[in-house]
């Protein structure tokens, strides 16, 4: 009996198990547990007793009468291909046990010769506690005995040194026999099927990633790098980017104290962790934290000499450090990730370091990348078993149900010389597959791990490779947000150390403290229609409305003006904190854009700079802009207000060189800024309301943006990039 499945059972299924095992049902939980166990070990154990009494004598049985047979046979041959002599010759002071014993196979031995009836009746006698044989018998045993031993002399040829078996031996060895075949048959017998394990708080694993790769073809595909981790030595790549990677990480559901819950109704949830969701709500969420410590070979390609055109010269720079750590918060109530928190640091051959914060609202932990962003992610995370299996029972030739996206299979249970007895599993994703490329999992899974312990990633994006045959999710996500290119990605995992934690992770159960749907949200009925620009009505610093009302009535001829009076609108405004100035981007019906810096006066509003863009900047769509809260409104909701402690504290803690910037994006065309990588993760035609912050501290250029869903108050997440200064 299982004690981890009786601690999860209800205290009422085991009372009614201790009434169907005749046992007593008054008690607490533990009381019943400990009842339970110790009838079911005192029951095994006297089966187990029983079976093996009972193998042992009927195997005696069967070899006493294969004694009596042989000894038959004996008499017709003169020599003996095997044979087991029984012991005949007692010691002078052999103890009372050891005499009957040999007593008892003396009468064994005799009974094959046809022994006299009273040498057999005074053996039974003396067994049966009778006042002894008389004198005479004594005599007539005394002198059959001497002349049985001289005929067996005579009978029988020199051998050398005979192997000698008591029954005693015969019954020992047999006993030991019996019990290794016992414990091989609960090897093999054991059951063969299993779910896998739940997660539980202080669950550990650690890992080592060995014969890894990463490569990436295509500028489009490298310029996500590239620019992101802008400046550095990736401003030299282009087209192309190898990596070869190496080292070790570790997976950890860390196990929360009464401090890290904010209301005391959450501590029936104990080791749960308070944590504020993408509104800025106190939600109850489950802790996982991965660290991946590994050393990059870098390999690829370089601009030639004009910084515009890709050459084939080699670009390579072994002995790299990177550093990721990724906390993860996944909802008590239905499993889904809240929130993501991911802090990087990559250190080039160099000497120049780059140190990354993010915090995503969902299971984004790439920002920039859309809807693959989920699918990168697999192969840094060894797989979360429960997550993707769920209760389904594992054995093997069990298999995914004819249709699922995730097509996998259980193999035949194997000892690994590392990780003992395993099951492989194999997992491919048909979507990707049948679309731009492949996504395959060989994992071998150990029942009492909730992770693989052994875990190989292969994952080939390209968007040539689409074909017809794409279904809608994965066509959308090859056309809207994979980058021209290839990427393809190979990472081996293998655990090399364990530890159990304390008490399981009650999933979806509710909580006191639980925020209904609406707790907390704004309403439609705050959101306003656009007319040429995203509503603002501030009255704590100059208004949107009044610096366009402005330019419009002070520079009728500028292209920003004639462009809004022709249709067109504004698809982003910057407004520096603590000034009079805005920075708008203006674009018209033929997708012609530009900007104009403002900076109001009173009544006036002196143009500080203008430009037109390149094409392609923007592209108008009015159409497809929804209806936003006011930019006032979510300035207040995200800055102002106890909800984004993280974003309150950049904001706070600047340096009088600060720039401090609130406004507003239109998605449309490239992403061309960090806030708008961040952005890609909404679809075209959104708004999104942004704040950022830039300053340098202790030798070291930060860059802060964070956005904000404009039709919902949703926040996407933040970024913060430091790097050396220059």
């Amino acid at each position: 009996m299982d004690h981890e499945a009786l601690r999860d059972m209800k205290v009422s299924e085991l009372k009614i198990m201790c009434k169907g095992m005749g046992l007593r049902v008054s008690g607490s939980k533990s009381e019943l547990i400990s009842r339970i166990m110790d009838a079911s070990i005192l029951k095994e154990e006297d089966a187990s007793k029983s079976s093996i009494d009972d193998a042992i004598n009927a195997l005696l049985d069967r070899h006493d009468k294969h004694i009596i047979e042989e000894g038959i046979e004996t008499g017709q041959q003169e020599v003996l291909e095997a044979e087991i002599v029984m012991e005949t010759v007692s010691e002078p002071n052999a103890p009372e046990s050891d005499f009957l014993l040999l007593e008892d196979e003396i009468e064994e031995e005799h009974s094959v010769g046809d022994e006299p009836e009273n040498t057999v009746r005074a053996s039974r006698d003396s067994q049966h506690g009778s006042s002894g044989p008389t004198h005479e018998e004594q005599k007539a045993s005394s002198a059959h005995g001497k002349k049985s031993q001289t005929e067996s002399k005579r009978s029988k040829p020199t051998m050398g040194n005979k192997l000698t078996i008591t029954r005693i031996q015969l019954a020992a060895g047999l006993t030991v026999a019996l019990l290794l075949s016992a414990g091989l048959w609960v090897v093999l017998q054991r059951d063969s099927s299993f779910t896998v394990q739940p997660v539980r708080y202080g669950d550990s694993i650690q890992f080592s990633i060995q014969q890894s790769t990463i490569s990436v073809e295509g500028d489009d595909m490298v310029s996500i790098l590239r620019d992101s981790l802008s400046p550095s030595s990736f401003d030299q790549v282009c087209s192309e980017i190898n990596f070869q990677i190496s080292g070790s990480g570790s997976l950890n559901v860390e196990q929360g104290s009464d401090q890290d819950t904010v209301f005391p109704s959450d501590l029936e949830h104990r080791g749960a962790f308070s944590v504020n969701d993408a509104y800025g709500r106190t939600t109850l969420a489950v802790k996982q934290v991965v660290n991946h410590d590994v050393e990059l070979d870098l390999q690829g390609k370089t601009w030639r000499d004009n910084g515009v055109e890709c050459s084939n010269a080699g670009w390579s720079y072994p002995d790299n450090q990177l550093s990721i750590r990724t906390d993860s918060y996944r909802h008590i109530a239905d499993k889904t990730v809240i929130r993501t928190e991911t802090t990087a640091a990559f250190s080039d051959s160099d000497g120049q370091s780059t140190e990354l914060e993010a915090t995503t609202f969902g299971t984004s932990l790439l920002p920039g990348l859309g809807a693959i962003a989920p699918l990168l992610a697999i192969p840094l995370l060894p797989m979360d078993l429960q997550e993707f299996f769920g209760d389904t029972v594992l054995e093997e030739g069990a298999q995914s149900e004819e249709g699922s996206t995730w097509t996998w299979s259980v193999k035949q249970e194997r000892n690994d010389p590392i990780h003992g007895y395993v099951y492989p599993i194999s997992i491919s994703n048909d979507e990707i597959e049948n679309c731009f490329g492949y996504l395959t999992l060989e994992l071998l899974v150990d029942p009492s791990v909730p992770w693989p312990v052994q875990q190989t990633a292969n994952i080939r994006l390209d968007k040539s490779l689409s074909r017809s045959g794409c279904n809608v999710f994965a066509s959308a996500i090859s056309d809207a947000t994979l980058p021209e290119g290839r990427l393809d990605i190979r990472i081996d995992m293998t655990v090399t150390k364990t530890e159990k934690g304390g008490n399981i992770v009650d999933w979806y159960d509710e909580y006191d403290s639980k925020p209904s749907p609406g707790d907390d949200r704004p309403t439609n009925a705050g959101k306003k229609e656009w007319a040429s620009h995203m509503p603002d009505e501030s009255d704590s610093r100059p208004s949107l409305e009044n610096t366009v009302a402005c330019m419009l009535a002070t520079h009728p001829t500028s292209d920003a003006s004639i462009a809004i009076d022709g249709g067109g609108y504004i698809w982003r405004a910057d407004h520096p904190l603590g000034t009079n100035d805005w920075n708008l981007s203006w674009v018209d019906t033929e997708d012609d854009s530009g900007w104009i810096h403002l900076s109001m006066s009173g009544q006036d509003c002196p143009i500080i700079e203008s430009d037109n863009n390149p094409g392609g900047t923007a592209s108008w769509d009015k159409s497809s802009i929804p209806s936003t809260h006011t930019l006032d409104y979510l300035e207040n909701r995200l800055l102002r207000q106890d909800r984004y402690s993280q974003v309150q504290q950049v904001f706070m803690t600047q340096n009088s060189d600060s720039l401090n910037l609130v406004g507003y994006r239109v998605i449309s065309g490239e992403a061309d800024d960090v806030s708008d990588l961040l952005s890609s993760e909404f679809s075209t035609g959104a708004v999104t309301a942004i704040a950022s912050s830039e300053w340098s501290q202790n030798n070291k250029d930060h860059t802060f943006n964070v956005i904000m869903d404009a039709t919902t108050a949703r926040v996407g997440g933040w970024v913060q990039i430091s790097v050396a200064s220059s």
